[in-house]
């Protein structure tokens, strides 16, 4: 069976829409291994493998790759053809079973190769894209705007042909977009943890999947926030937990763009933000002080709930324009008239600000 046929074949039969969420990823201590690609193909420098290990790289490739997890017929082609690359790369070992399923993604706990990783590591968390992800995102030209795409080096895609097929949305175009996503989740996260926030410490990612750092117990991980109920007083730490992210996240130019008690993982009195593909800029997105503002609407409707009072409209407000960003919209600079005086004091005012 083809990668194709897997990927249509189990979007069409597997429902993992209904999976309780059980997933828990965590940031870790500052990662020595850099991640290059390379003609499609990840490099990746890591510490030299063991001479053992390389006299047996001939028998490890992803059709040798074999899990503990029952997948399904359709699913175990899936995650062969997502994770095997990062089997044939000694990141991981096996995957022991889902953590979390959705119309989104899929995340699975995975066994840390530990030579590659570090015997600190026992566990990663693979985030699996579903076949059809971006292709069916709700309103998905709001988070696109002006955004650049991204192709699977990373780099921006500036072949005309390759930016005609996105804009027409042919078979092809689909399939970068679906990938310029990824790279997007991917490349914010680790601009994200670069910054010191609460997120999930990336540590690779292929065509169709992104390894992270995975916490929690070896049968249990960590709930989202909503399913958590809260001390007074934990409460009010955890809600200036969560907006010291938001703070770090407008500082490096970020907005999460879908954060909600649901997209906060909680463990051992900690929190950690996950899921990261819709993020914009401030800069670039006219519609960002709206997204914005809701997520501070989200997050402060859970913890009003949990006894922390908050006025979110005010607090969105100071939080962005403490960074100096504009509360209304700005003019889009393909209305504005080069030859136009005003035009063009009004574009180089703005370009100053920033």
């Amino acid at each position: 069976m083809k990668k194709n046929d897997y990927y249509e074949t189990f979007d069409l039969f597997e429902d993992l829409d209904d999976v309780d969420y059980l997933a828990i990823i965590k940031n870790t201590p500052h990662s020595m291994y850099r991640r290059e690609y390379k003609r499609g193909k990840a490099k990746l420098n890591k510490p030299p493998i063991d001479p053992v290990l390389e006299l047996t790289d001939q028998s490890i490739d992803r059709n040798t790759f074999e899990f503990t997890y029952h997948a399904s017929l359709y699913e175990a082609g899936w995650l062969v053809d997502s994770l095997g690359f990062f089997y044939e790369q000694h990141w991981i070992d096996d995957v022991l079973r889902l953590i979390k399923g959705g119309k989104e993604a899929s995340v699975y706990q995975c066994r840390a190769n530990p030579i590659t990783i570090g015997s600190n590591h026992i566990y990663l968390a693979a985030k699996v894209y579903r076949p059809r992800q971006f292709r069916s995102l709700k309103n998905d030209h709001l988070y696109r705007e002006n955004r650049a795409n991204l192709d699977s080096d990373g780099h921006l895609i500036g072949d005309d042909g390759r930016q005609h097929a996105i804009q027409k949305k042919t078979e092809y175009g689909l399939q970068l977009m679906h990938i310029s996503w990824l790279e997007h989740e991917f490349k914010t996260m680790q601009l994200l943890q670069e910054a010191g926030a609460d997120i999930p410490k990336p540590f690779t990612c292929g065509e169709n999947a992104i390894l992270m750092d995975y916490i929690g117990g070896e049968d249990m991980a960590a709930p989202t926030l909503n399913s958590i109920k809260l001390s007074a007083c934990e409460a009010r730490n955890l809600f200036q937990r969560v907006l010291h992210n938001v703070e770090l996240m407008l500082s490096v130019g970020r907005v999460h763009a879908d954060l909600s008690a649901y997209n906060i993982l909680y463990w051992e009195g900690e929190i950690t933000l996950i899921d990261f593909p819709q993020a914009i800029s401030p800069h670039e997105n006219r519609n960002a002080y709206q997204i914005f503002e809701r997520d501070i609407l989200r997050v402060c409707d859970y913890f009003i709930h949990q006894g922390v009072r908050s006025d979110p409209r005010q607090l969105a407000a100071r939080l962005w324009t403490s960074y100096r960003y504009p509360l209304l919209p700005e003019i889009h600079p393909g209305l504005l008239d080069a030859e136009d005086d005003k035009d063009r004091v009004y574009w180089q005012h703005n370009r100053n600000k920033k």
